[in-house]
């Protein structure tokens, strides 16, 4: 396979994916908490779970996007009932953000998708054998980090 016809099928792949696990993975959590959420907000729980202390300030980095923004998708995750927040005691201006039971279950059928799409690349690889796998994916990571 020439160069040419391997970036075409690198592209194709990375296209497919990518809209794939987009679509996916909003529904699969969608359907397991019987509630519709965007990948906006899926992305929000998994932040707001994973920070040590998370606050809108940290939502709003970690997603990319302007406080005010980020405030919009935390709010509405109140209302759906994924999202407590309470006052922190040294700064009466910002909240503390914590799962309530049902954003707990977001996030672990969220991670368990992950869970099923990284088993599904390791069917058939062993990164101990197939170091440049894993330094592919280091590639792309870098990559998008950039933007």
């Amino acid at each position: 396979m020439n160069q040419t016809n391997t970036k075409t099928l690198v592209n194709y792949y990375l296209k497919e994916i990518f809209y794939r696990v987009l679509s996916i993975q909003e529904k699969h959590v969608s359907i397991a908490t019987e509630k519709r959420l965007s990948r906006t907000e899926i992305h929000s729980i998994e932040i707001i779970k994973d920070a040590v202390n998370p606050i809108l300030t940290h939502v709003a980095e970690e997603l990319r996007v302007s406080k005010a923004t980020a405030s919009v998708c935390v709010e509405r995750l109140v209302k759906k009932g994924f999202v407590s927040k309470k006052k922190l005691a040294d700064d009466k201006r910002k909240h503390s953000l914590e799962l309530t039971q049902t954003g707990e279950l977001c996030y672990n059928q969220h991670q368990a998708f992950h869970e099923k799409m990284v088993d599904a690349i390791l069917v058939d690889f062993k990164l101990d054998e197939y170091p440049e796998l894993l330094r592919g994916f280091k590639n792309l990571a870098e990559f998008f980090r950039k933007y």
